[in-house]
């Protein structure tokens, strides 16, 4: 999801409010997720799978990435990112709808798998 996402600072607690709705839609525009600041994330995509993927993916992202910073703190290092060229090559091999919704497809199966389709009732 590389620049393919907003971080939304101005975050205050749980959406209750239809305006903090109104301001983190137009903030998300047509991004396809938004960092909550001191909150979480927030995905979205045109099918319930590809907007789990993208959920799943990021939550991933992110839990990868403050494992390595802290691994590379721990030794007095920094990670090392990954260069915009190879960010742009794989956004464009894994970052579009069709391939959201294949990915997620598998969770879904095994949900399904799981429970017996009983989520269905």
């Amino acid at each position: 999801m590389v620049q393919d996402h907003v971080v939304y600072k101005q975050f205050n607690g749980i959406v209750l409010a239809e305006e903090e709705g109104k301001n983190i839609a137009a903030a998300l525009g047509d991004k396809k997720a938004a960092l909550l600041q001191n909150h979480g994330l927030l995905t979205v995509g045109n099918t319930i799978e590809e907007t789990v993927f993208w959920f799943v993916s990021l939550e991933k992202c992110c839990y990868a990435q403050l494992l390595a910073d802290a691994a590379a703190a721990g030794r007095g290092g920094q990670t090392i990112k990954v260069d915009d060229a190879d960010a742009a090559f794989t956004y464009k091999s894994v970052g579009t709808p069709l391939a959201g919704y294949f990915s997620a497809k598998p969770l879904f199966d095994v949900i399904h798998e799981e429970t017996k389709g009983s989520y269905l009732n």
